[in-house]
């Protein structure tokens, strides 16, 4: 077996599964652990229309996530950009939330302004 074979070998995705399961104990997975449920808190409270809660769980939902893959050595570069892409999904549905958050309250401020110019006309007939 020359060494480029053996490098070849080495990048398998089963290799690659090994090598990670060897360089980890299951208490590594903690962060992972509370980064996913962080983001399935978030799609709860986006569900249930809580905006605000939602964005702040997506985004320490990313953190943790972000900090576990990217402080690991064994992950190879793929999996890495797969977290990466997912993160920038996460993310930008963070945007549409705030963005949701800015037409709400610019709608409950105007509503406001509508009813108080009613009063106002209601009060001088």
């Amino acid at each position: 077996m020359d060494s480029n074979t053996g490098a070849h070998a080495a990048m398998t995705p089963i290799n690659e599964n090994v090598c990670l399961s060897a360089c980890t104990s299951k208490d590594d997975f903690d962060k992972l652990k509370q980064g996913l449920t962080l983001l399935e808190q978030a799609k709860i409270y986006d569900h249930n229309r809580d905006y605000y809660a939602a964005i702040r769980h997506y985004r320490d939902g990313v953190d943790y996530l972000m900090d576990e893959f990217m402080s690991r050595t064994c992950a190879n570069e793929q999996s890495k950009e797969y977290l990466r892409l997912k993160c920038h999904k996460i993310l930008n549905r963070v945007d549409i939330l705030k963005k949701l958050i800015k037409q709400q309250e610019h709608e409950t401020i105007q509503e406001a302004i509508n009813n108080d110019e009613q009063q106002q006309k209601d009060s001088k007939s």
